[in-house]
């Protein structure tokens, strides 16, 4: 370890010590027609106030479903999940989600999209202090003149902004984003990056946010750690990769910085095949040249 990652990880270590999120021995298994699928298995995972941690790895290796264990949409076969100390039996107002399909209401305006998760969750709150979470949350995502809009109406960035400000408007101590960025072109999902870091800023930095993604670069530079997972079925962790680079996050600098192109460089070789289609197409061409001679 260089001792620029040393001092990042005495840092990470003296300010990520409240844990919040404590996943034990957890197994989930579904029964189908040609009978019992294993999705992950025997996962153990310890997750601190105020991080972010990606989650990557290739199709079917069980990200969503550690995920939704989180959530509290699955339940575990086996094992248990610890959040804010408190066991996880099914969803609740502390964990907030953001899909990537945005799951907005048609029939009502970005406000009511809002509006309505607020007057839900916050319901102790009166009609003047739900309607100022809702502006302040609008207002924090750079909404304030499209608030009367159909989701129809907007871009895909604009729809996504919407959704995570309705997330972060009934202050979840957790977010959980799957694949939120996934349907952006590369420019919106570079804004949307830097809009996320700006709101978990604007909250001092409590929020836990966890996140499943296929994007390393987006990976490296949102997250404090990255859950690389084994292929599936019985998916496990194959291995925790730091993040060491200090914030805030410049992403025309880091990509020139030696820990960015060691890090990526590292999750790559994680998840790549052993051979490329081009090794292939080099040991076919000698075979073909070998026979010639």
């Amino acid at each position: 370890m260089t001792k620029s990652n040393y001092d990042y990880m005495e840092t990470l270590t003296k300010t990520k010590t409240e844990l919040c999120i404590d996943v034990k021995g957890v197994s989930v298994r579904f029964k189908t027609p040609k009978g019992v699928y294993t999705a992950i298995q025997n996962i153990d995972l310890q997750i601190f106030k105020g991080e972010i941690i990606s989650i990557i790895g290739h199709s079917g290796c069980g990200k969503s479903t550690l995920m939704s264990t989180i959530s509290g949409m699955v339940k575990p076969t086996e094992g248990e999940v610890i959040v804010n100390n408190k066991k996880v039996t099914a969803p609740g107002p502390d964990r907030g989600i953001v899909f990537q399909n945005y799951s907005l209401l048609p029939w009502m305006t970005v406000y009511q999209n809002i509006y309505e998760a607020v007057d839900s969750v916050l319901s102790s709150l009166s009609r003047e202090e739900k309607r100022a979470v809702v502006d302040k949350a609008i207002q924090m995502v750079n909404l304030t003149t499209h608030k009367d809009k159909h989701p129809q109406q907007l871009s895909g960035g604009m729809k996504q902004r919407v959704a995570i400000a309705r997330a972060f408007a009934i202050n979840p101590s957790v977010l959980l984003l799957d694949e939120p960025f996934g349907a952006l072109d590369a420019l919106t999902k570079g804004s949307m990056h830097v809009e996320l870091l700006k709101l978990w800023n604007l909250d001092n930095r409590n929020k836990t946010i966890i996140m499943v993604t296929h994007d390393i670069e987006e990976a490296i530079f949102l997250s404090d750690r990255i859950v690389v997972m084994n292929d599936g079925p019985a998916a496990t962790i194959r291995e925790i990769v730091d993040v060491p680079l200090p914030r805030p996050r410049d992403k025309r600098e880091i990509v020139n910085l030696p820990e960015y192109r060691i890090t990526r460089d590292h999750l790559i070789s994680l998840l790549m095949d052993k051979f490329s289609i081009m090794d292939h197409g080099v040991e076919y061409v000698e075979k073909q040249e070998a026979e010639e001679m």
